[in-house]
């Protein structure tokens, strides 16, 4: 009596383990993808003889994430960036439109992780 598989069998155990590991590498990239957040975008409207520091106050209920600055540079947002999430900033000075992008905007968190400022500079 011999044991073993025919070349047939061996074939279309072959074609499933193909299908197997297509599924889980889709699966996983999928994953991974879904996992990246885009940026949370903030629109500044700033004075237009304005430069410098910029300070956010996050999390404000009742407001909108759009804000327009005081002359000393301040505003609060309802904007409430998560842990690991990141911020953009849409700057909007006169007849001037500019991006400051995530790498250049500065959330500073308080010991329990919730957003306490959010910083960066205008030019």
């Amino acid at each position: 009596m011999e044991l073993g598989c025919s070349p047939d069998m061996i074939r279309k155990l072959d074609g499933l383990t193909a299908l197997l590991l297509a599924t889980v590498f889709a699966a996983s990239l999928l994953y991974s993808c879904a996992a990246k957040q885009a940026p949370r975008e903030i629109k500044v409207n700033v004075p237009p003889d304005f430069s410098g520091q910029i300070t956010l106050d996050p999390c404000t209920a009742g407001l909108s994430a759009e804000v327009t600055l005081t002359a000393r540079g301040t505003a609060a947002t309802s904007a409430c960036p998560k842990p690991g999430e990141t911020v953009t900033l849409t700057v909007v000075k006169g007849s001037q439109n500019y991006r400051i992008p995530s790498n250049d905007v500065t959330i500073e968190r308080a010991g329990d992780g919730l957003p306490v400022a959010i910083k960066a500079h205008v030019r």
